[in-house]
């Protein structure tokens, strides 16, 4: 008969959790030529869906708590501070333009390192937690009512006047109408039908929802142009990474046994960008950084060792890379206590950690969401060696997860995906 610490053993070994890199394998993204496509890149599963990224102008956040709302960079479309509240929304003309928008400070753009904050948030108090910039929460109705007034520039070349007017029971309403206040137009967008996702797509132009995105957890990476303003502002080809994906560049080094160990990973949205490539005037192509390897950690927690390998430009829009496994999920190869796999990941009810300690002693395990609150909190016992641990998910809404083990100095971190 098999003993426990036998069949834990073979546990690990079938989820396929490795102790060491995996081989890398090679991989080649486009976001086809002329760069007019937005590509959803899974590590585990490769290209997820490729989609037109010309074809919306505003981008309206789905989860959290910021309601982000995003404009259309990479189809040039161009936001403005009116300097007018609501208010004056009925009595605006086109001459109220005037200074407004050749005036730098009045052009608004989405951040490249938070999907959370929009061209339209960028005005946002940031010492009143309660001020999103296009409007304002009210803690008693969990409503946000819009406060501001912005000139738009759509891909056509055509300028409108906007207003976001409130977000409430979960609905978005705006209105937007020529300048001299001709061909008002509402538009509404309700964030239940498009469950699962982190934005969705409207079009001023066609007066249409697009519904463009895979859903949040299917991907890791998106791949296409946007809006850098970092240190000027112009357009870049480059990586982002999903919300609550995080990564960490590490350069210069040896790319073949380079390690994530001792790095300290961001959630900034641009760690990859734009950079480890340049163009090479005197041949006409993209020279790649050497020396530079990204360890990406994805929604499960495992550890992913990213190396660019070209770039095709314009002409045929690819990225080319390797990549491969590094670590098993959440481990921390200087840790006493190493997890190796979470089972089921994700998860619904319950799911079994699979660990292994070098000690064995009372430990303290916290369930901590990605906002930074505390969830749970119960001391569990150890032993010296590889077993595993019952975790009920039963009191947690879906979504992602840290579960952080602590015994004295040591510790280890595992992200879990509840269903």
């Amino acid at each position: 008969m098999k003993s426990i610490l036998q069949k834990l053993v073979l546990v690990v070994m079938a989820a396929g959790v490795s102790f060491a890199a995996t081989a890398q394998t090679t991989d080649t993204v486009t976001v086809n030529p002329g760069y007019t496509n937005q590509t959803f890149y899974s590590f585990s599963t490769g290209t997820v869906s490729s989609v037109s990224n010309l074809d919306w102008d505003l981008g309206f956040q789905l989860r959290g708590y910021l309601a982000s709302i995003l404009i259309n960079s990479k189809n040039n479309v161009r936001l403005y501070k009116a300097n007018k509240s609501v208010a004056d929304w009925s009595t605006m003309t086109a001459a109220d333009t005037t200074g407004i928008l050749s005036t730098p400070t009045n052009e608004l753009f989405n951040s490249d390192t938070s999907w959370n904050f929009g061209a339209f948030n960028r005005t946002n108090n940031p010492a009143d937690m309660f001020d999103l910039g296009w409007g304002n929460y009210d803690f008693m109705t969990h409503a946000i009512t819009g406060d501001s007034v912005y000139f738009i520039k759509l891909s056509s070349g055509v300028y409108k006047k906007l207003c976001i007017v409130s977000l409430a029971n979960s609905i978005y309403d705006f209105k937007w109408a020529d300048l001299d206040g001709s061909n008002e137009t509402l538009g509404a967008i309700n964030k239940t039908t498009y469950a699962g996702k982190s934005f969705v797509y409207f079009s001023l132009l066609n007066n249409q929802i697009i519904d463009r995105e895979p859903s949040f957890y299917s991907w890791d990476l998106s791949f296409a142009q946007y809006l850098t303003t970092t240190p000027i502002t112009y357009k870049v080809t480059g990586v982002l990474l999903n919300d609550s994906i995080t990564a960490v560049k590490a350069y210069p080094v040896d790319v073949n046994t380079a390690s994530s160990v001792g790095l300290t990973f961001d959630k900034a949205i641009n760690i990859i960008g734009y950079d480890w490539k340049t163009f090479n005037m005197a041949t006409n192509t993209f020279d790649i950084s050497d020396s530079t390897v990204y360890f990406v950690q994805d929604h499960q927690g495992t550890i992913w060792k990213m190396i660019f390998t070209g770039f095709g430009g314009s002409a045929n829009g690819n990225f080319y890379f390797s990549k491969g496994t590094t670590t098993g999920i959440g481990q921390i190869e200087n840790s006493a206590i190493k997890t190796f796999d979470a089972a089921p990941n994700p998860a619904h009810s319950s799911t079994r950690l699979i660990l292994s300690s070098e000690k064995a002693g009372e430990a303290q395990m916290q369930v901590i969401s990605m906002n930074g609150m505390l969830m749970s909190s119960e001391v569990i016992q150890l032993n010296n060696g590889l077993q595993s641990i019952d975790l009920s998910l039963t009191s947690l809404t879906p979504g992602i997860y840290q579960v952080l083990i602590t015994m004295g100095n040591e510790r280890q971190i595992t992200r879990i995906v509840v269903q």
